[in-house]
């Protein structure tokens, strides 16, 4: 007998959450092979707007890590989306960016599908000025 039970989207993006920063890897194993990371607004500071793939989304993640220390995700507020294995959340993100130790402070509203107890879509919503901002110190 198999008591193994598959997340859901909701259980997923909270177990994403509680990975980062801590353990990259199996943040990344909560995606399918094919799954697609969005960032609809990225192109404002020369970013890909989608990473197709867990390695590719995994390259992204790692290099957003990289940037910041003291990583810490505030509370989160989750919506269901009704007849689907997908949520709607808004969370806030605090640290420091490392390269010139001033603070980092972001607000992000994400739409999480899954499917077969894996992420298959993640887009993630913030405010691209102010991230690019924080870029440029």
């Amino acid at each position: 007998m198999n008591d193994v039970r598959t997340l859901n989207a909701e259980e997923l993006l909270l177990r994403s959450l509680d990975l980062l920063p801590r353990d990259l890897g199996a943040w990344a194993a909560l995606f399918a092979e094919d799954a697609v990371f969005e960032l609809p607004y990225a192109g404002t500071f020369d970013a890909p707007t989608t990473r197709d793939g867990r390695d590719a989304i995994l390259a992204g993640m790692t290099w957003f890590m990289s940037l910041i220390s003291n990583f810490k995700n505030g509370d989160v507020t989750i919506h269901k989306v009704a007849g689907r294995d997908a949520v709607v959340a808004e969370y806030a993100v605090t640290g420091k960016m490392r390269a010139n130790g001033k603070p980092f402070d972001q607000i992000y509203i994400v739409r999480v599908e899954a499917k077969d107890g894996l992420i298959t879509r993640f887009s993630e919503y913030f405010d691209t000025l102010r991230f690019k901002k924080h870029l440029e110190g």
